[in-house]
């Protein structure tokens, strides 16, 4: 029996039915949350699913449910708000479901509404507290792994600050449940269209399917004493919204290792031969960085730069830098490590997270679809600040039929280029990254000619280039 607001008669009356002898168990569930819950493209919320899955994987078991959930509502504003402090301080429930707003804009504010409402009144009514750990989208956060790692550590905490006030909590990783199908189907890379079946179209709220992800781990968390550690058989659950029978089963195990329920099973990343574009990447790698300026009077080299380091080993990248950390006390540098993934795809390689594919890997350099180049050590001397090569090769046009040479005439009538600039156009990419004039790219290879040539011009015994032989000519 589905119930909004604060109605009760559906559990009075389940209350009557077993004191006549129904045999099995019931679980009366409030969830609270926004539109992570209750949108999904058209279906019935994840309290839903939740239902159907729970009382199919467990003999006997019912489930009866309220909710109380608005778009964008933080759980600072269900905290505060009458409606809902009334049904969760005078509700009858054995699980209290909590889902804070998935950009976390009350993020403070939220962890102490756990601590000060949410976990003492679940502690009072006996109840568990049931934190729906929410997903990172690719609408807001271009790494998937980042944006999952700054959720889960928000309901870490959460969870640690409801403990602490003596409440029963547990919560189900979605978010990183749908982390788990990015990187056991699809090696991390978010861009391959099968992937998307998880959202619905905004690329951020989930799709039907998404949800059924949402609910699984939900049912696997909150009722884990009710396995064993076998899980539920799927066979028993019906496919939801066009799920084919490996996506259900693959929610299921997911879920259950998520829960701690199942044993973790081992993940094995792919192993693709080192060949092709991906051996040519294999080694180490630098880009030029610009010295905060004032700190420029520290360091030897005259136009105050660095160079930071990328070194390629398998299909892993790791990048090491600085960066200027700027305190009361002055500027100071602090060491910085990214780590990146290479998705091989057939013979195209995508560097993860920035989802920019490989271009072209020659003389020295790697030049990326998204305009970011870098250079061996032993040509160092050729790398530019931030050196950025535009895309498009002089034939870009956006949308609209506009070439490189009107964003140049918008800059030069004052336009700012991150306003006018990123716009997209040929192949998907944006102005910024095929046309010279926003400022952010120039014409490939030209640095390198450049300072091949200056090398050609002091040696000119050696000159092998066209600009090297020209300027070694003028030079003698």
């Amino acid at each position: 029996m589905e119930m909004s607001g604060g109605a009760s008669l559906g559990w009075y009356v389940t209350l009557l039915l077993c004191s006549c002898g129904v045999i099995g168990e019931d679980q009366h569930v409030l969830f609270l949350g926004n539109s992570f819950s209750f949108f999904n493209g058209g279906g019935p919320g994840v309290w839903h699913q939740y239902k159907q899955i729970a009382e199919a994987c467990i003999p006997d078991f019912h489930v009866y449910y309220q909710h109380d959930a608005h778009a964008a509502w933080t759980l600072n504003m269900a905290s505060e708000d009458p409606k809902a402090k009334t049904e969760v301080r005078d509700g009858v429930y054995d699980l209290l479901v909590i889902q804070d707003q998935s950009g976390l804009n009350e993020l403070e504010e939220g962890l102490q509404s756990v601590k000060n409402w949410f976990a003492p009144q679940a502690r009072d009514h006996h109840a568990r507290l049931g934190l729906y750990q929410t997903w990172s989208s690719p609408k807001y956060f271009a790494n998937l792994t980042g944006g999952t790692e700054f959720l889960k550590a928000y309901y870490t905490k959460a969870s640690q600050l409801a403990k602490a006030q003596g409440a029963d909590v547990v919560t189900a990783r979605a978010g990183e449940a749908f982390l788990r199908v990015l990187r056991d189907k699809f090696d991390y890379d978010w861009q391959i269209p099968e992937f998307h079946k998880l959202y619905f179209a905004d690329f951020n709220h989930p799709s039907y399917i998404g949800h059924n992800l949402a609910a699984w781990t939900m049912v696997l968390s909150f009722n884990r004493e009710k396995f064993t550690d076998k899980g539920c058989d799927a066979n028993r659950v019906p496919n939801v919204g066009g799920q084919s029978q490996d996506w259900k089963f693959m929610f299921a195990k997911i879920a259950c290792e998520l829960a701690g329920v199942c044993p973790k099973t081992e993940y094995t990343p792919p192993n693709p031969p080192l060949d092709g574009i991906l051996g040519e990447l294999q080694g180490d790698w630098v880009r030029r960085k610009k010295m905060p300026k004032e700190l420029c009077n520290t360091v030897q080299t005259s136009d105050c730069t660095f160079l930071e380091t990328w070194n390629v080993k398998g299909t892993w990248v790791r990048q090491v830098s600085q960066e200027g950390n700027y305190t009361d006390g002055g500027v100071t540098m602090m060491h910085k490590e990214l780590v990146h993934h290479l998705h091989v795809s057939g013979d195209s390689v995508k560097l993860l997270p920035d989802m920019s594919l490989v271009h072209q890997v020659k003389d020295g350099k790697v030049w990326f679809e998204n305009c970011l180049v870098l250079t061996r050590p032993y040509k160092a001397k050729t790398a530019t600040v931030d050196e950025c090569w535009c895309m498009g090769g002089g034939k870009w046009k956006d949308y609209q039929g506009s070439d490189c040479g009107s964003y140049a005439a918008m800059i030069q009538k004052g336009y700012e280029a991150y306003s006018v600039c990123n716009r997209g156009g040929t192949g998907g990419v944006t102005a910024m990254h095929a046309c010279p004039g926003c400022g952010k790219c120039h014409i490939p290879w030209v640095a390198t000619l450049m300072m091949d040539a200056q090398e050609d011009a002091t040696n000119p015994g050696t000159a092998t280039n066209p600009v090297g032989r020209l300027l070694s000519s003028v030079h003698v």
